[in-house]
């Protein structure tokens, strides 16, 4: 199941269908970042039978896509936006069974430009 939360203004809303790694990456995400712009997916049922996840505990919430818009990345290339993220998630990728995490990392001004 697919499910985007975005983040309005000042409030962060997280859907009731989320379960509870993915509240986790959404509030840590929020915090650490403030994006003015965020969204996740939850793709874990496409990788559920893959040999990496055999005799894994969390097959429901292994494998997330998220798009970040946040000034935090300001002046950080890439790789730098993408450690802060690990770094952010380090904790439900060190014991909570995320495997693997797709990401875009932006600043709020090349999110404008991408949408023009």
């Amino acid at each position: 199941m697919l499910r985007y939360i975005r983040k309005m203004s000042t409030s962060i809303n997280i859907s009731p269908s989320a379960g509870p790694i993915e509240t986790k990456i959404v509030k840590k995400l929020h915090e650490k970042f403030q994006p003015v712009h965020f969204s996740i997916v939850n793709d874990s049922h496409k990788h559920a039978h893959h040999a990496g996840l055999r005799g894994a505990t969390n097959k429901t919430e292994s494998h997330f896509n998220v798009e970040i818009v946040s000034s935090v990345f300001e002046g950080k290339n890439l790789p730098a936006r993408h450690r802060l993220v690990y770094g952010t998630l380090s904790e439900e990728l060190e014991h909570d069974g995320l495997h693997a995490l797709q990401m875009k990392t932006k600043t709020p001004e090349e999110y404008e430009k991408r949408k023009i």
